[in-house]
């Protein structure tokens, strides 16, 4: 994973994924709207770089090994409507700050280490109890 400075670009981004080479050219931070990198193995925390990808309407790290508790910046994507952070290791609460994302249509952290209330006002209501399941 790349981390960029405000107003920066970059010209080049490569990952494997599903045995795959994929490389992406230019300043596509701004235009990434899908972001998948669940069952690659990931550890340590979610980057709170990952606030910046305001554009980012799916974000699925999902399967991997990551800890810690999700970060604040994650209520930055204002226009994500999918969020999966199911099977990792995260633990601490759902921040309150994530109901102000009002274009969230899917939210999971089911199999992680989760604990405390779960935010029960807004978009947060609609969510099915399996979203956090095994925690």
């Amino acid at each position: 994973m790349t981390t960029v400075e405000p107003n920066k670009y970059v010209f080049k981004i490569e990952f494997l994924t599903k045995n795959c080479l994929l490389s992406y050219k230019g300043n596509i931070l701004n235009y990434l709207s899908r972001l998948d990198l669940s069952c690659n193995n990931l550890t340590g925390q979610i980057p709170q770089s990952l606030g910046k990808l305001f554009a980012i309407h799916a974000l699925n790290l999902s399967h991997n090994h990551l800890t810690v508790i999700l970060p604040v910046s994650l209520s930055n994507l204002s226009q994500v409507g999918n969020l999966d952070f199911s099977y990792n290791k995260l633990s601490g609460k759902i921040l309150s700050e994530l109901v102000n994302l009002n274009f969230l249509e899917v939210f999971s952290v089911a199999h992680n280490n989760i604990s405390g209330r779960i935010p029960s006002n807004r978009q947060f209501a609609t969510f099915c109890i399996s979203n956090y399941e095994g925690n």
